[in-house]
């Protein structure tokens, strides 16, 4: 088992969730709303890792974006001085990066585990199996250690580990079907190793970044599609994304004809409608759906998303729609 007290847990805390518009905009990215629970994802988070290690062994590492909102939620959990601010929002790479930098002093064998702010994982006590057991791995074997997940349809939207352990990240559905037959699983985004191990997989791969001259880079692009010395524990736990209204659905609890609502002042009525995820901001309107089906409908004050459940994906692609016409970005980018 692994020694908690050299056991690090990071949360990366930097991301906006386009795929979750018109909910997530740039000023209440998806990590600060509440899915699947009455808690954000951010506090769900927090409230998971405590099970795993003390408070004092738990950071955050975000950009300066809402720091004000992820200190008042981490306020309850942790000491202030263990929210990392990075200089600037550079993707994960960037992030782990800086993050590492600021335990350089530490023991090189002291074990650090990076994971997502805004994933849904239970139960929690398989959850910290797994997690003490890639620690372990990662200890013994001097490797750099993810946590794979059993896919359940060819999601465009994640990477891919391959038997041979190569890293392929958001193939395209043709290609992502193919990995599934041969056994491939889906990345969640979730490595271990120790800090010696982090620092030479970026020397050898990512040299020296910096922040004005470095590309904007996922960890896994940046090391994980290129390092030799990577090792794979199939989860025993759940796992989702709920990065996309498809993925969320997939998690609801929805009536006899598989409605299902994201939280819980939505008001709806329904006709000959089947399998929707719905959800509305207000507890004075009233959603009413005849004769549709197969349907994501979010409503905000601000904005109107109808969506395919299949293709809810796609979302991603409009957000960059949105941010690139002048006119329309403040629909997203709200701050």
């Amino acid at each position: 088992m692994s020694n908690q007290k050299n056991h690090l847990l990071v949360i990366l805390c930097g991301g906006t969730g386009p795929r979750l518009w018109p909910l997530s905009t740039t000023s209440n990215p998806k990590q600060f709303l509440s899915i699947l629970s009455d808690k954000s994802l951010l506090e769900q988070t927090l409230r998971r890792l405590l099970h795993v290690a003390p408070r004092e062994n738990i950071y955050i590492v975000t950009s300066n974006r809402n720091i004000n909102h992820i200190k008042k939620i981490a306020n309850n959990f942790i000491p202030q001085n263990q929210v990392i601010i990075e200089p600037d929002k550079k993707n994960t790479a960037l992030a782990i990066y800086y993050t590492l930098n600021q335990f350089k002093d530490l023991d090189p064998n002291t074990v650090i585990s990076f994971l997502p702010s805004d994933h849904f994982i239970h139960p929690v006590d398989k959850f910290k199996k797994d997690l003490f057991l890639v620690a372990h791995i990662a200890r013994e074997s001097l490797s750099l250690v993810t946590i794979g997940i059993h896919p359940s349809s060819p999601n465009t939207s994640y990477g891919y580990i391959l038997k041979n352990k190569r890293f392929i990240e958001k193939p395209d559905k043709i290609r992502a079907l193919k990995y599934i037959i041969n056994d491939a699983l889906w990345n969640s985004g979730i490595y271990t190793a120790t800090l010696g191990t982090y620092l030479s997989e970026f020397n050898q791969h990512f040299p020296h970044p910096t922040y004005q001259k470095s590309p904007s880079l996922s960890f896994d692009k940046a090391i994980s599609e290129k390092s030799k010395n990577i090792s794979c524990l199939k989860a025993s736990f759940d796992w989702s994304d709920v990065g996309e209204w498809g993925s969320i659905f997939a998690k609801s609890a929805f009536d006899h004809q598989k409605i299902a609502t994201v939280n819980s002042q939505t008001k709806y009525l329904s006709q000959n409608s089947h399998r929707c995820l719905l959800s509305s901001e207000s507890p004075d309107k009233l959603i009413g759906v005849v004769g549709v089906n197969n349907l994501a409908i979010i409503d905000t004050p601000n904005a109107l998303l109808v969506s395919s459940l299949d293709q809810s994906y796609q979302v991603r692609e409009l957000v960059t729609k949105i941010v690139n016409t002048p006119k329309l970005k403040r629909f997203f980018v709200d701050d």
